[in-house]
């Protein structure tokens, strides 16, 4: 039975929501924290500090994140639901559904036949290693910038094959011409990397579509295509001006010290990327048997000249090579070659060449594993021609359904933070995750159960103040005031430029007039945190119990001249000047 176009957009539609609606009842979880529900920046929706500032300074961290469209839509979500969890699964949703029908016409256009290209995006849309990316709120980055990049990818194939759509709407009609492909082109591929910095791997995926069309016509590609050739140079020149941005004007660095940099694998690219070529095949297992996914996954650091993963992996890089050779050879296309490539590029910001926060994860597979499916369609095309039909009538529909079960039974383990991680421990033993389960246990009122694990996380690795500074939340919470005291002692030992806890510190302090220590704190958080009365109010009081007077008296002064039209505020000077 054949399908229309429309028909098989409506059954994709179907697969993406029955796959994912289960999982609108889900609860933040995770670092959804620092992204979303105690992001200010998202809450008073500071559209400035979203495009000036890393995406988490909202929460009052500093990281490497500069995700400003990811941010705004968290925010466009808080203003129509509040902080209800429902509004942003359902948004994730949406987007994860949509990315995969606009993948449909790309491959289509691509010259993928209609129904490869339905499989390959109803397996996109089903596959269980995608929840990752699509089932926890924050997560959105890699959905909102894949839907950018198709968008790109499907505006360039058609300035690449010279194909410009018209538009009827009503009495209105638009016809497409070469400067808009190219501007939406350049556009989207803006939006994809201010959605998620991944996003400029594109690039890499604009060449190889330029070539791929190309390649029968070598010859003319230069003279023929100087559109085309004009707009990779304003795709290259974006992403070189993105990075100049990001990095010198907002100061935001493309990565975290997360590795010690004299250790094997901070310090030696080799080792990373023969690392990389291990973490390649746990990619292919998770592809092929998407079973107990979990995230916080441990990676062998491979610190040795030779290993078996380097070598199966250029036996791989040859199979390829021949597979492709063959398909160019007999039917003239390259979808084994675009495929295996799309697949290693959109891995090379994770591939080690600049050491991120972590070694493997799941979703990083969001927009590779387009890549790997085409790559398997060209290779079951070459090597089974003939009875590649018989594969996808009978074989798909029974992998499409396992996977849709795989991924409903997937998104009820991300359904509430306590369950989730219990489960993830029950795979890896780490300090974050016992941390992250211990602020669960914490949030649910079950303080007890919260300090074990803060301290099981302690000793897994003595190396985090984020822990003492939660424990010591725990603390207070359970009447525990000099345990309380000790632990954000502790956090800030640690790290003396961990300013979260120095708040509660200073109130412990002076609740039991303990002056002369909370005065070198509250010094310190004021040289480095933004101008807060509040907090300069309490430095004053505490100038005054010290006897600092004339510091007092210079700091009452400055108030005064701030908020001369603020009776409530001078008031509340006048206050602490007479309580002193």
């Amino acid at each position: 039975m054949s399908f229309s176009k429309i028909k098989l957009i409506g059954i994709l539609l179907i697969i993406g929501l029955l796959a994912y609606l289960p999982s609108l009842k889900n609860s933040f979880l995770w670092d959804d924290e620092q992204f979303i529900y105690n992001n200010s920046y998202v809450k008073n929706f500071e559209l400035k500090k979203i495009f000036t500032e890393n995406t988490i300074a909202g929460a009052g961290e500093t990281s490497s994140y500069y995700r400003p469209l990811t941010t705004l839509s968290f925010a466009i979500d808080h203003q129509i639901w509040g902080l209800n969890p429902i509004g942003f699964h359902l948004t994730n949703t949406l987007l994860h559904v949509l990315t995969g029908i606009i993948l449909f016409t790309l491959l289509i256009y691509l010259g993928i036949s209609k129904n490869a290209s339905f499989w390959i995006s109803a397996i996109f849309l089903a596959h269980p290693i995608q929840t990752e990316a699509v089932v926890y709120a924050n997560s959105r980055g890699d959905s909102i910038y894949a839907f950018w990049s198709i968008l790109g990818l499907l505006t360039f194939s058609l300035l690449c094959q010279k194909k410009y759509p018209k538009f009827q709407i009503y009495n209105l009609s638009l016809k497409l011409k070469r400067v808009h492909l190219t501007t939406l082109t350049i556009i989207f591929y803006l939006l994809s990397i201010l959605s998620k910095e991944i996003g400029i791997a594109l690039l890499g995926l604009f060449f190889l579509t330029f070539l791929s069309f190309n390649l029968l016509k070598i010859k003319k590609m230069w003279s023929k295509n100087k559109i085309q050739i004009f707009t990779l140079g304003l795709l290259t020149l974006t992403a070189f001006s993105y990075l100049i941005f990001r990095n010198k004007i907002l100061n935001i660095s493309t990565s975290l010290k997360v590795y010690d940099p004299t250790s094997p694998y901070g310090s030696s690219i080799f080792v990373r990327l023969h690392t990389f070529t291990k973490s390649l095949w746990d990619y292919f297992q998770f592809i092929f048997w998407p079973y107990k996914l979990h995230m916080e996954r441990n990676l062998e650091i491979i610190n040795q000249p030779v290993s078996i993963w380097l070598i199966v992996t250029l036996v791989l890089i040859v199979f390829v090579a021949i597979i492709g050779f063959f398909e160019f050879k007999k039917q003239k296309t390259i979808f084994t070659l675009y495929g295996f490539l799309w697949f290693l590029v959109m891995l090379v910001p994770v591939s080690g060449i600049i050491p991120v926060n972590g070694l493997i994860y799941e979703h990083w597979l969001y927009m590779p594993i387009i890549g790997f499916m085409i790559f398997m369609f060209g290779v079951l095309k070459t090597l089974f021609k003939n009875r590649l039909k018989n594969i996808l009538k009978y074989f798909l529909p029974i992998i499409l359904a396992i996977y849709i079960i795989l991924t409903i039974k997937q998104n009820s383990i991300w359904s509430n933070p306590i369950k989730f991680y219990n489960y993830t421990l029950a795979f890896s033993q780490t300090a974050r995750m016992n941390n992250n389960l211990a602020m669960a246990y914490a949030q649910a009122g079950e303080n007890q159960k919260a300090v074990e694990n803060y301290k099981k996380a302690i000793e897994i690795s003595d190396y985090y103040p984020q822990i003492y500074h939660n424990l010591g939340n725990t603390y207070l919470d359970m009447g525990e005031i000099d345990l309380a005291e000790q632990s954000f002692k502790t956090a800030i030992l640690m790290n003396n430029s961990f300013f979260p806890a120095y708040g509660p510190l200073i109130n412990i302090l002076l609740s039991q007039e303990k002056y002369d220590q909370a005065l070198p704190l509250i010094k310190n958080l004021i040289n480095n945190s933004e101008f807060n009365f509040t907090t300069n109010l309490v430095y004053l009081n505490i100038l005054y119990k010290t006897e600092n007077t004339k510091e007092a008296e210079e700091l009452a002064t400055e108030l005064k001249s701030l908020y001369t039209s603020d009776q409530r505020a001078l008031n509340q000077i006048e206050k602490v000047i007479k309580k002193d």
